[in-house]
Protein backbone atom coordinates (compact mmCIF):
# COMPACT_ATOMS: atom_id res chain seq x y z
CA UNK A 1 0.00 0.00 0.00
CA UNK A 2 1.49 3.50 -1.16
CA UNK A 3 1.02 6.55 1.09
CA UNK A 4 0.93 9.87 -0.70
CA UNK A 5 4.29 12.09 0.35
CA UNK A 6 2.53 15.43 2.51
CA UNK A 7 4.86 18.49 1.93
CA UNK A 8 3.98 20.86 5.54
CA UNK A 9 5.86 24.52 4.54
CA UNK A 10 7.34 26.20 7.86
CA UNK A 11 8.34 29.55 6.68
CA UNK A 12 10.84 31.79 8.08
CA UNK A 13 10.50 35.66 8.98
CA UNK A 14 11.01 37.86 6.39
CA UNK A 15 14.88 39.22 6.86
CA UNK A 16 15.31 42.16 8.94
CA UNK A 17 18.02 44.26 10.83
CA UNK A 18 17.49 42.31 13.70
CA UNK A 19 17.80 39.02 12.23
CA UNK A 20 20.72 39.95 10.15
CA UNK A 21 22.28 41.04 13.95
CA UNK A 22 21.78 38.19 15.37
CA UNK A 23 22.99 35.94 12.92
CA UNK A 24 26.23 37.14 14.11
CA UNK A 25 26.01 36.33 17.40
CA UNK A 26 28.47 33.53 17.46
CA UNK A 27 26.09 31.22 19.91
CA UNK A 28 23.53 31.65 16.93
CA UNK A 29 26.04 30.70 14.36
CA UNK A 30 26.50 27.43 16.57
CA UNK A 31 22.91 26.43 16.38
CA UNK A 32 22.30 27.31 12.78
CA UNK A 33 25.32 24.75 12.12
CA UNK A 34 23.31 21.93 14.36
CA UNK A 35 20.07 22.36 12.82
CA UNK A 36 19.17 20.65 9.97
CA UNK A 37 15.79 22.01 9.38
CA UNK A 38 16.37 25.71 10.54
CA UNK A 39 13.31 28.32 11.08
CA UNK A 40 13.48 31.66 12.16
CA UNK A 41 11.03 33.57 13.85
CA UNK A 42 10.77 37.38 14.94
CA UNK A 43 8.46 39.21 16.23
CA UNK A 44 7.79 43.43 17.93
CA UNK A 45 7.39 42.85 21.51
CA UNK A 46 6.68 46.21 23.45
CA UNK A 47 9.56 49.05 21.80
CA UNK A 48 12.07 45.97 21.31
CA UNK A 49 12.34 42.68 19.12
CA UNK A 50 12.84 39.20 19.99
CA UNK A 51 14.30 36.54 17.24
CA UNK A 52 14.13 33.04 18.03
CA UNK A 53 16.20 30.05 16.09
CA UNK A 54 14.48 26.74 16.12
CA UNK A 55 15.08 23.51 14.51
CA UNK A 56 11.88 21.67 13.01
CA UNK A 57 13.68 17.90 14.43
CA UNK A 58 12.52 19.05 17.83
CA UNK A 59 8.63 19.89 17.44
CA UNK A 60 6.81 22.38 19.85
CA UNK A 61 5.34 19.57 22.20
CA UNK A 62 2.88 22.10 24.42
CA UNK A 63 2.21 25.78 22.85
CA UNK A 64 2.47 27.21 26.06
CA UNK A 65 5.96 26.29 25.92
CA UNK A 66 8.94 26.88 23.18
CA UNK A 67 10.17 23.68 21.04
CA UNK A 68 13.72 22.26 22.53
CA UNK A 69 16.78 23.42 21.63
CA UNK A 70 15.22 27.37 20.54
CA UNK A 71 17.98 30.03 20.89
CA UNK A 72 16.42 33.53 21.65
CA UNK A 73 17.85 36.50 20.87
CA UNK A 74 16.14 39.84 22.43
CA UNK A 75 16.45 43.43 21.45
CA UNK A 76 15.85 46.88 22.83
CA UNK A 77 14.88 49.93 20.82
CA UNK A 78 18.14 50.63 19.50
CA UNK A 79 18.90 47.26 18.41
CA UNK A 80 21.06 46.52 21.48
CA UNK A 81 20.94 43.16 22.63
CA UNK A 82 18.91 42.72 26.02
CA UNK A 83 19.26 38.71 26.26
CA UNK A 84 19.97 35.64 24.54
CA UNK A 85 20.05 32.24 25.16
CA UNK A 86 18.32 29.12 25.17
CA UNK A 87 14.17 29.40 26.01
CA UNK A 88 12.69 27.54 28.77
CA UNK A 89 9.19 27.20 29.96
Amino acid sequence: MEYPIEYHFYPDAPGNRFIDQARQIREVQKVLWFARFPVVRFRRENTGAVVEFSDLRFPQVRRDRPAAFTYGVRFDALGNVVSKGWLRD
